[in-house]
């Protein structure tokens, strides 16, 4: 009994995940851009800016910091500095 309560809860989870995706596919638009970091930027800075033009839902800033992170991976190495060229995805509504 157990069990089938939990396979049915993913198979729901699941099932609600992929309408999820289909409403963005169908009524937001993936951008996929390149900033290039001028002096005094910061990663916090670099990140504001974008999530105020992220239409999909609120996010939080340690979580679009850390997507440009893993789009950027050296990141994780280093902060940012003057001509580095960050990729940077967001959503905005069609």
């Amino acid at each position: 009994m157990k069990r089938a309560l939990v396979i049915l809860m993913a198979v729901v989870f699941v099932g609600f995940t992929g309408m999820d995706c289909e409403a963005a596919a169908n009524n937001y638009e993936l951008i996929e851009t390149v900033y290039t970091v001028e002096q005094g930027d910061t990663l916090n800075g670099i990140a504001e800016t974008y999530m105020a033009k992220n239409d999909y839902g609120p996010r939080e800033i340690r979580e679009f910091t850390s997507g440009i992170k893993e789009l950027n991976d050296w990141l994780l190495q280093r902060d940012v500095q003057a001509g580095d060229e960050l990729h940077i995805n967001y959503w905005v509504k069609k």
